[in-house]
């Protein structure tokens, strides 16, 4: 893979998947899996978030109207986020501080990204953004999955 920095987002192109693409919907794949039923979980619900806003943008529904199902994505974003906090935390993950500040720049980065798509008449500018997160986020897991999955079950607590 090669990592290419937009907007201090990093976003991954190889020979199956660039930025430039035409929006796909995001297929669910084996290669997804984390081995975290509630983690599997949750990583499937944000897919079919994503994909549902995509389909009635699709349709021609306007960003203003589907501002509900962008607030579940960033909703779904964010308990994710805690989830995998708790676990971490539970693992005395070395990286906790960077992983919890990386997801609050992430949400307010989100927030910034809707305001300029919603000023800018742009629904593609959400998408793509969502796009690049969960490809970041996958990313991400290559290094997080093993605490994940160690420490599974070790709390109970968000914060």
């Amino acid at each position: 893979l090669i990592h290419l920095e937009v907007q201090s987002t990093i976003i991954f192109s190889n020979s199956n998947l660039h930025f430039e693409d035409v929006w796909v919907y995001i297929v669910w794949q084996d290669s997804f899996l984390q081995e975290e039923p509630i983690i599997d979980e949750q990583h499937r619900g944000v897919l079919a978030t994503i994909n549902t806003l995509h389909y009635y943008l699709q349709q021609g529904h306007g960003l203003e109207v589907l501002m509900p199902t962008i607030k579940i994505c960033l909703s779904y974003m964010k308990f994710h986020a805690k989830t995998e906090e708790g676990i971490l935390r539970a693992a005395e993950y070395p990286k906790l501080d960077h992983y919890i500040q990386h997801n609050k720049k992430i949400a307010e980065d989100f927030k910034q990204i809707c305001r300029e798509a919603l000023l800018h008449k742009d629904p593609d500018l959400v998408l793509r953004f969502l796009r690049t997160w969960w490809q970041n986020h996958m990313a991400l897991h290559e290094e997080i999955t093993p605490s994940l999955i160690d420490n599974v079950g070790k709390f109970c607590r968000i914060e």
